[in-house]
């Protein structure tokens, strides 16, 4: 069960951008839960439908992985950031597996399968907001997984950093680079060594640094 407030971000965070029943609200606030994540956990979507998740805090990864053990992020999730953890919530028959990975300790607060179902079927702007949530991730899947296939590995490590940096730096090894852009540590660790020659990067243990516009 939710605390006060629990509640209250659930309602800013979702409730109140839709017109829903107070009874409505009051079922979700009482099947809603808390659930916490401790860094480098993975969650299977395809253990069962988990439900409707808000980040309070915290980092998720989501990826997918390949046949050949790759591994390539399609989105993240991160403060205040929502997503459906199984496609059953829309439709069935959802082809794309994706998995997700907490990048540190994070706190969500879920909305059980059920519950939301509820929503979903009766209020036809929170199916509007699902069909949106889930258009925007398989657009997102769709994007990275163009830039896997046509754009050269260095521009791919060149949007990763300019897009995911925080004063210019980026705290992240080069075997979880290359988890998140689906190459070979190897292939990164050159293209890396190549951009720091070039002055375009600096390298500390677990810290890339970009010395200008790359």
């Amino acid at each position: 069960m939710l605390n006060e407030a629990d509640r209250k971000f659930l309602d800013e965070s979702f409730l109140s951008k839709f017109e829903i029943s107070d009874a409505h609200k009051q079922l979700v606030m009482e099947k809603s839960l808390i659930k916490t994540f401790k860094k480098d956990e993975i969650i299977y979507t395809k253990d069962g439908c988990k439900g409707f998740i808000v980040v309070k805090s915290g980092n998720i990864r989501a990826y997918i992985a390949s046949s050949n053990f790759k591994e390539i992020t399609v989105f993240s999730l991160k403060d205040n950031e929502s997503c459906v953890l199984c496609s059953s919530c829309v439709k069935k028959n959802f082809e794309i597996e994706i998995n997700l990975q907490v990048y540190e300790d994070t706190e969500v607060v879920l909305i059980p399968i059920d519950s939301y179902k509820i929503l979903r079927d009766i209020y036809p702007e929170i199916m509007s907001f699902t069909l949106n949530l889930i258009s925007t991730r398989f657009a997102s899947v769709i994007t990275v997984m163009e830039q896997a296939l046509f754009l050269p590995l260095v521009e791919r490590i060149k949007n990763f950093l300019e897009q995911n940096s925080t004063d210019s730096s980026v705290k992240i090894t080069h075997e979880q680079l290359a988890n998140h852009i689906g190459s070979a540590r190897e292939a990164v660790s050159r293209v890396l060594k190549e951009m720091e020659k070039e002055g375009q990067i600096e390298q500390k243990r677990g810290v890339i640094t970009l010395r200008h516009a790359v």
